[in-house]
């Protein structure tokens, strides 16, 4: 599976491209507004469109932006020439970086660049979504410094194969109200994690206290997640458990069943490869957990080999 559907909705408002010739809106907050240019109009045309909606009469009253594509597949974001222009938007608080489908760039390609300094210059979001975070197709990584965003509430990453060192960022930031967390973990053939080690802080319930969502998904570790899960500190207090898109074996969906779930009410595993079987045992032992398991897939028949459901 890819992303081949363009967002429509985000942050609860309808999904609308602005570009220079875009008409003055009845209102502006009622639109999430998007700059995204092609590989014709390439990062010149890209910035000149967030500079003209930055300089709008109404700039001050956008509350949610998307970014997606921003040059040719695998140029990183030009945060450089971004970051400033964000400060021309003083009532955002609802950002999404990487909002691309498959066709305009394969989600291992997305470049967030110095996403450090984007993030610093939007401190009033309340929630971020992000794609891309896998190994840069230029060879270039950039550090990313872990942001303080006082006032997010929900947390999203889209990843192929999500770095360790943007996961080690992303979980070490100054998130004090953050409700909702979501990494896409991916796979370590496109730069994700190999172990649970770099997620230990966060399943011993020492990250992010009022997070009672949690998603670890489209995960190649995704059976290790489940033993590393079953018991875990963090779950006292996650009623929300989304462990979809990755490659969920009856291993991981046992390790479920035999283990304490805490305060979690509703669990989706959605694609996975787990048996009919497996998934009977899980609901009796957790009869008051709902449980989604739609989406069952086959391991390959040549290999056994079991994948996630994002990954190019």
């Amino acid at each position: 599976m890819t992303i081949s559907t363009a967002t429509t909705r985000f942050a609860g408002l309808p999904v609308q491209q602005f570009t220079t010739d875009t008409d003055t809106p009845v209102d502006p907050a009622s639109v999430a507004w998007k700059i995204a240019t092609d590989w014709d109009g390439g990062t010149d045309r890209f910035v000149a469109d967030l500079t003209a909606l930055t300089e709008t009469p109404w700039a001050g009253r956008v509350t949610a932006l998307l970014l997606g594509q921003w040059s040719e597949a695998s140029d990183p974001l030009p945060a450089g020439q971004v970051a400033p222009l964000l400060t021309a938007l003083p009532a955002l608080t609802a950002l999404f970086v990487g909002d691309m489908t498959f066709d305009e760039s394969e989600i291992s390609w997305i470049d967030w660049g110095d996403l450090g300094a984007v993030l610093a210059a939007a401190p009033n979001l309340e929630t971020l979504q992000l794609r891309g975070g896998c190994t840069p197709m230029t060879g270039d990584d950039v550090d990313l410094t872990p942001p303080s965003l006082p006032r997010l509430r929900s947390l999203t990453v889209e990843s192929g194969g999500l770095l360790p060192s943007y996961l080690t960022a992303l979980l070490a930031a100054d998130l004090p109200r953050l409700e909702r967390l979501e990494l896409w973990l991916g796979t370590e053939n496109y730069g994700g994690v190999e172990t649970v080690e770099p997620l230990a802080a966060l399943l011993a319930g020492d990250l992010f206290p009022n997070v009672t969502s949690l998603g670890l998904r489209n995960a190649e570790i995704a059976d290790e997640i489940a033993l590393a899960l079953a018991g875990a500190p963090v779950l006292k207090r996650i009623t929300d458990l989304d462990l979809s898109l990755g490659t969920l074996s009856d291993i991981g969906v046992d390790a479920l069943g035999d283990g304490d779930l805490g305060a979690v009410t509703t669990l989706i595993l959605d694609h996975h490869y787990a048996s009919d079987a497996a998934l009977d045992r899980l609901r009796a032992a957790h009869p008051g957990i709902t449980i989604s398991a739609e989406d069952r897939q086959e391991a390959d028949s040549d290999d056994g080999w079991r994948y996630t459901a994002v990954s190019e």
